[in-house]
C-alpha cells in the first residue's frame, strides 16, 4: 500500500518543474527563431502557468522579477511577430492576440483593445516602452487625434508621478 500523503506532496513539485521547462522550451524556441502565432500562445501560456504555480507558493521578488522579464521578452517579440504578420492574420486572430499580448497595455487606465492594436502597429508594445516616449515622440505617432488627445493626458499624468 502506497502512502498518498507522499504523492500529493510532490505533485506540486513536479507541476512546477513541468511548467518550468514548458517555457524553457518555448523561449528556446523563440531565441532559435521558429516563431509562430502558435509559438507565441505557447510561450504565454506556458509564462503564465508558471506564475500560477509559484503563486501558490511563496513568490520572492527576485522570481517575480525575472517572470516579469520574460513575460517582457515574450511580449516584445511576439509584438515585432505580430507587425510582420498582420496582413495574414484574420480579425479574430488579431483581437485573440491583443489579448493576450498587449494586457499589460490593456491595464493600463483609458487604453482599449483598439488602443493596444494600434500601438502594437506602431511597435509600442508595453507600457515601460509607451512612458519611455517623449511627448514629442508620442505626438509623432500616427494614431487617429481622439486616440492622441486620451494618451496624452494618461502620458502626462505618468511622467509627473516619475518625477516625485
Amino acid at each position: 500500500m502506497t502512502d498518498d500523503s507522499n504523492n500529493t506532496a510532490v505533485l506540486p513539485a513536479e507541476q512546477l518543474r513541468d511548467a518550468v521547462d514548458a517555457l524553457r522550451q518555448t523561449v528556446t524556441t523563440l531565441l532559435e527563431g521558429e516563431a509562430s502565432l502558435t509559438t507565441y500562445e505557447t510561450a504565454i501560456n506556458s509564462h503564465d502557468a508558471l506564475l500560477d504555480q509559484l503563486a501558490m507558493h511563496s513568490l520572492d521578488a527576485p522570481t517575480l522579477a525575472a517572470l516579469e522579464r520574460i513575460e517582457q521578452f515574450i511580449t516584445l517579440h511576439a509584438g515585432t511577430y505580430y507587425q510582420t504578420a498582420i496582413a495574414k492574420l484574420d480579425e479574430k486572430q488579431k483581437n485573440r492576440f491583443i489579448s493576450l499580448f498587449a494586457r499589460r497595455l490593456l491595464a493600463l487606465d483609458g487604453l482599449g483593445p483598439a488602443t493596444a492594436r494600434q500601438l502594437f502597429q506602431l511597435g509600442v508594445f508595453t507600457p515601460e516602452h509607451f512612458f519611455a516616449l517623449t511627448p514629442k515622440e508620442l505626438a509623432q505617432l500616427q494614431l487617429p487625434p481622439a486616440t492622441l488627445a486620451r494618451l496624452i493626458p494618461l502620458h502626462a499624468q505618468q511622467s509627473c508621478a516619475d518625477k516625485r
